[in-house]
């Protein structure tokens, strides 16, 4: 049965970012057999899925995109959504992937078959057999229920952050926006503008730093186009800059203590200050806990938007949505149009996404399971012991640097050296050693002991960089040049190959 052959031999699972990169990856690599599963009708992923009002990047665009492909015409440093959507789109047709993607091909399942080392994956309730699988469904996989009693009963217009409907008006409306994470602080200052009354519910106030944001002069394009040395450069040294704000000073917090107290008293005493000249209303907005505990955004309007007549901040706890509005703990009543949902997602690491899309692989083995009972080790945040031929782009202790798009390029490297490897050993099943997946989580929990999460003032943070188990698994405290050349030079040995019969003898030194 190990010989059966399969439909694919990789099957990758969502077509944004992570599903593009990998697929650019593939092809560079010289393997052509492989397919995107998309279960939304383009592609995307949050930059499909996010249309909201005021959405984009919230890292220059200049780190924001692959080191291989540069755009130069990005329009200001902090590009719109739509731009990064077409950069998407231009990445996916400049390397030729659009054939390799299915559009409206949901995975709803993934079962390791043992007798034939594959594959069997429930495709809109059709099986497909692929050799390996990469999950590329990115680190923010489903919006959050917010658990408030009542939001079914609502009489008026419920919105998402993600999955906006572009027809919504605001203008002369009564709208509550519930939740201050960073879409929120996108979206209150559009919606601040135009509403009648904007009421903003928070449970946790958001640090939030200057945006400097000037649109990109054409002399500069020009330059980047004529020269693309200057642009490599510049891609360089942003990214490198957004690793040390939202890495370095986490993982460095010891050695970076003072500074970060610094950053902190000069946001506090005079940006917010500034922003916000009422002393009350500014101390409701300010955190308590330290930079970095929660991830931070940036804007010049968002805490601006409070001192307005019209906006409201509350900070009472919901009791629950009525069909005219939304109930606080102290019994009050306030009747609104709409309901703005910002109140999260459900990350890569959460067990609820893969109790719906159960993924079971080797003896047993059911991710959803893992996730809820414990925070799990990986293999350089790529592969799980009891997954076979299964990779993920963003793993336990995964995010690489500063931007997504490091992550995907050094993960899919990793990935095309061992499937390369599992071809030159006629291997048809692989997996990560537990001892070495032990030892590199190790390795990561150890660097982890001294970060910001763990020596800090977290505990009011209210952070996704918290898991349910209270761990944090969210970051690979390495820098993002160690992680790619680990992802060029990690002992191909750490990896169990396996043939029909057999375990694959063939001795590697790398």
């Amino acid at each position: 049965m190990a010989g059966t052959a399969p439909d694919l031999h990789v099957a990758i699972i969502g077509a944004g970012i992570s599903g593009i990169g990998m697929g650019i990856a593939l092809r560079r690599a010289g393997i052509e057999d492989f397919v995107l599963f998309e279960r939304a009708d383009d592609i995307g992923g949050t930059w499909r899925d996010n249309v909201y009002p005021g959405i984009g990047v919230d890292v220059p665009a200049q780190a924001y995109q692959f080191s291989f492909e540069l755009n130069p015409d990005w329009s200001r440093v902090f590009a719109r959504g739509a731009e990064v959507k077409a950069y998407v789109d231009h990445c996916a047709d400049a390397y030729d992937i659009r054939p390799h993607i299915r559009l409206g091909h949901d995975v709803r399942a993934r079962t390791w078959d043992e007798d034939a080392h594959l594959w069997r994956l429930d495709v809109n309730g059709d099986e497909v057999t692929a050799r390996f699988v990469v999950s590329a469904i990115g680190p923010f996989v489903a919006p959050k229920d917010p658990g408030i009693p009542g939001v079914e009963g609502f009489g008026g217009t419920v919105l998402r952050s993600a999955g906006w409907d572009r027809s919504f008006d605001a203008r002369g409306q009564r709208i509550a926006v519930i939740g201050t994470g960073a879409s929120a602080v996108q979206i209150v200052p559009i919606l601040a503008r135009h509403a009648a009354r904007l009421d903003v519910y928070q449970r946790t106030p958001i640090w939030v730093a200057p945006k400097v944001d000037p649109p990109t002069p054409g002399v500069v394009k020009a330059l980047y186009r004529r020269v693309p040395g200057v642009q490599r450069a510049v891609h360089r040294v942003a990214a490198d800059l957004v690793e040390m704000g939202l890495v370095g000073a986490v993982v460095d917090y010891q050695r970076l203590k003072l500074p970060s107290r610094a950053v902190k008293f000069v946001g506090r005493e005079v940006f917010y200050r500034q922003q916000v000249p009422d002393a009350e209303l500014r101390a409701r907005l300010t955190p308590d806990y330290d930079i970095g505990c929660k991830r931070p955004a940036v804007s010049n309007t968002y805490l601006r938007s409070f001192t307005r007549e019209n906006v409201e901040l509350i900070t009472d706890p919901i009791e629950q949505i009525t069909a005219t509005g939304v109930r606080t703990a102290d019994g009050v009543d306030r009747d609104v149009d709409a309901i703005v949902l910002a109140t999260g997602f459900h990350l890569a690491f959460d067990p609820e996404p893969f109790e719906d899309r159960p993924v079971h692989g080797r003896d047993g083995f059911d991710l959803a399971a893992l996730y809820r009972e414990r925070t799990p080790g990986s293999y350089e945040s790529v592969s799980l012991p009891g997954l076979p031929n299964h990779f993920m782009i963003f793993g336990p202790y995964g995010w690489t640097g500063g931007t997504w798009h490091q992550l995907v390029e050094s993960a899919s490297a990793h990935i095309v050296r061992v499937v390369r490897e599992a071809g030159r050993r006629g291997a048809t099943a692989v997996e990560v050693r537990a001892e070495a997946a032990d030892a590199w989580t190790a390795m990561a929990e150890r660097k982890l002991s001294h970060s910001l999460w763990r020596q800090g003032n977290c505990a009011t943070a209210n952070s996704y960089y918290f898991d349910r188990h209270g761990n944090t698994a969210f970051l690979r405290p390495t820098s993002s040049r160690r992680a790619f050349r680990a992802a060029r030079t990690f002992p191909l040995d750490d990896y169990r190959y396996e043939t029909a019969d057999r375990p694959a003898t063939v001795p590697v030194s790398h």
